[in-house]
C-alpha cells in the first residue's frame, strides 16, 4: 500500500490528459512514485549535509533531480537548456487553496489574475548586466593611485567638509573649532607595533650607550616591521629637521637609518626620497653642532658613507640615483657662496662614492676651488675658518691619494719602469701646477708614487684639454 492514494494518481493523470485509468495501474505508478520520491529525498539530503545545513531547501532538490537526469522526463514541454528549474527557487513559502471535485478535495496554487492593459502600460524593464569582477590596487606601500576605483582628490575634500565639527564655542563670530583630516587610506597599528614604535623611538634617544645598542640591533634584525617602516623613516626626517643642530641627535638618527637600510626584511626603495634628504642635510648642512669646534667632522663622513650605502644598493634599480645626488654634491662643492663645512661634506660625499667619481668631477676643478675659496681661508685671522679649510683641504688630498691608489692598482708593463724611479722637480711641478699650489705640496707629503702623480696631472688637466 503506497503512501500515495490511487486517487492522486488518478487526478494527475487527468490533468494530462489521460482518463479511465485502471485502479491496477493508478496502485502501480503510485507505488512508483513513493520510491522515486525516496530516492530523490535521499539524493537531496546528501547536498544538505554537504553544504553543511541542517534544514532542507528547493535548491537541493533541484540539484538531485539534475544529478538523476530527469529534467526532460519530469518536464517535458519546458527548455530544460534556458529553464532547467524544477521547483520555486523563490524563498516565499507558496500557499494552496482547497475545493472540492467529484466529493474529492484537491488542493492547488492559485494563479494571480493579470491585466493585460495594464502590463503593456508599463515601461519595458532594463537589460540586467552580466556579473563581472575587477580588480585594482587600494594603495601600494601606502601611496593610493589616482585610478577611478579610487576617491579623488574632491571627494577627498567633500568628505573633509562634511567631517567639520559642530560649532561648540563662538567668540566674536570666529569658531575654535579644528577640521579633523581624513586620510584617504587608513593605517591601523596594532597596540604592540605603537607600544614597540615608542620604545624604539626613546632608546635610539636615550643616553644609555647599551639601551641604545639594543634598539638599534633590533631595527637590523627584526623581520616584523614592514608597517613601521614609513614611520620610522617619517621620524627620522622630523627629528634632523627639528634637531639640526643637536650633534647627538643627528648621529642616532644616522645610525638609526643605517639599521633600517641592513635590515633585508624590509623593503626601503619606496622611501628613499624621504630618507635621502635627511641624510643629505647630515652631510652638507651648513651647521650641524651647536659649537664649530666639536666634531661634526666624524658625522659628516658617517653621513657620506650612507650615501654611498644606498646608491650601492639601489642604483642598479634606480640609474639616476647616484647621477642625481653626485650633480647635488658638485653643486655644493663648486658654489663659493657655501659655507666651507658644506664644502667638506661635498667632498667627503664626492669621495665615498669612488675614485672614478672623484677623477671626472673633483680633480680637474681643485685648482679653481683652492684658488677660489682655501686660498684666503687658510690664512684667515679666524680660527674657526681656518679650521675648516685645513679640513677641506685635507678631504682634497685624500681625494688625489685615492685616484693615485687606484692607478697604481692596475699598473702598466710601460710604466713599472717609470713608478720605480723617484719623483722630479718637473713632476713636482707639473703636479702643484695642475691642482694648486696648497693642496700640491700637502699630496706631495704624502710620499705618492711616479705613477699615482701621473694619473693625478692626467686627471686634473683632462678637463682644460
Amino acid at each position: 500500500m503506497s503512501v500515495f492514494p490511487k486517487e492522486t494518481i488518478k487526478n494527475i493523470g487527468e490533468s494530462l490528459g489521460v482518463t479511465h485509468l485502471k485502479d491496477e495501474v493508478a496502485s502501480a505508478l503510485a507505488q512508483d512514485v513513493e520510491y522515486r520520491v525516496h530516492e530523490l529525498i535521499q539524493e537531496a539530503t546528501k547536498f544538505m549535509r554537504h553544504s553543511k545545513r541542517s534544514k532542507l531547501t528547493v535548491d537541493d532538490v533541484n540539484a538531485a533531480l539534475r544529478v538523476k537526469n530527469v529534467e526532460a522526463s519530469l518536464l517535458p514541454h519546458i527548455n530544460t537548456q534556458f529553464q532547467p528549474l524544477y521547483g520555486y527557487a523563490c524563498g516565499e513559502t507558496p500557499t494552496f487553496r482547497k475545493t472540492t471535485v467529484n466529493g474529492q478535495e484537491l488542493y492547488f496554487a492559485e494563479d494571480e489574475e493579470v491585466d493585460f492593459e495594464t502590463i503593456l502600460a508599463k515601461p519595458l524593464p532594463k537589460i540586467p548586466l552580466d556579473a563581472t569582477f575587477t580588480a585594482h590596487w587600494l594603495a601600494i606601500e601606502g601611496v593610493q593611485p589616482a585610478i577611478p576605483q579610487n576617491p579623488t582628490p574632491s571627494d577627498a575634500k567633500a568628505d573633509l567638509l562634511t567631517k567639520r565639527a559642530k560649532p561648540n564655542a563662538a567668540i566674536n563670530g570666529i569658531t575654535t573649532d579644528q577640521v579633523d583630516v581624513k586620510p584617504l587610506v587608513k593605517h591601523v597599528l596594532s597596540k604592540e607595533l605603537q607600544m614597540y614604535f615608542e620604545r624604539i623611538t626613546e632608546a635610539v634617544s636615550s643616553p644609555d650607550e647599551r639601551l641604545k645598542s639594543q634598539a638599534f640591533e633590533s631595527l637590523r634584525m627584526d623581520p616584523g616591521l614592514h608597517q613601521l617602516l614609513p614611520y620610522f623613516v617619517q621620524h627620522i626626517h622630523k627629528k634632523v629637521t627639528q634637531n639640526h643642530k643637536q650633534l647627538d641627535v643627528l648621529e642616532a638618527m644616522l645610525s638609526m637609518a643605517q639599521a633600517l637600510l641592513n635590515n633585508k626584511h624590509l623593503f626601503v626603495e619606496p622611501y628613499l626620497h624621504q630618507l635621502i634628504p635627511p641624510i643629505l642635510s647630515c652631510l652638507v648642512g651648513r651647521t650641524i653642532c651647536e659649537s664649530p669646534f666639536e666634531d661634526h667632522w666624524s658625522t659628516r663622513h658617517r653621513a657620506a658613507g650612507l650615501m654611498t650605502l644606498i646608491c650601492n644598493q639601489f642604483g642598479k634599480a634606480y640609474h639616476t640615483l647616484q647621477p642625481r645626488i653626485t650633480k647635488t654634491l658638485l653643486r655644493a662643492l663648486l658654489d663659493p657662496a657655501r659655507p666651507l663645512t658644506t664644502h667638506y661634506g661635498a667632498i667627503v660625499g664626492l669621495d665615498q662614492l669612488g675614485p672614478e667619481v672623484t677623477r671626472v668631477l673633483v680633480a680637474p676643478n681643485i685648482k679653481f676651488y683652492a684658488e677660489t675659496c682655501l686660498k684666503s681661508a687658510l690664512v684667515s685671522s679666524s680660527p674657526i675658518r681656518k679650521l675648516e679649510a685645513q679640513k677641506c683641504k685635507e678631504a682634497l688630498v685624500n681625494v688625489l691619494i685615492h685616484i693615485a691608489k687606484q692607478a697604481s692598482l692596475v699598473p702598466k708593463e710601460s710604466d713599472m719602469q717609470v713608478d720605480t724611479a723617484p719623483l722630479s722637480e718637473e713632476d713636482k711641478a707639473e703636479l702643484v701646477d695642475a691642482v694648486g699650489e696648497d693642496v700640491g705640496k700637502a699630496f706631495l707629503e704624502s710620499d705618492p708614487t711616479r705613477q699615482g702623480v701621473q694619473s693625478v696631472v692626467e686627471a686634473a688637466t683632462h678637463m682644460n684639454e
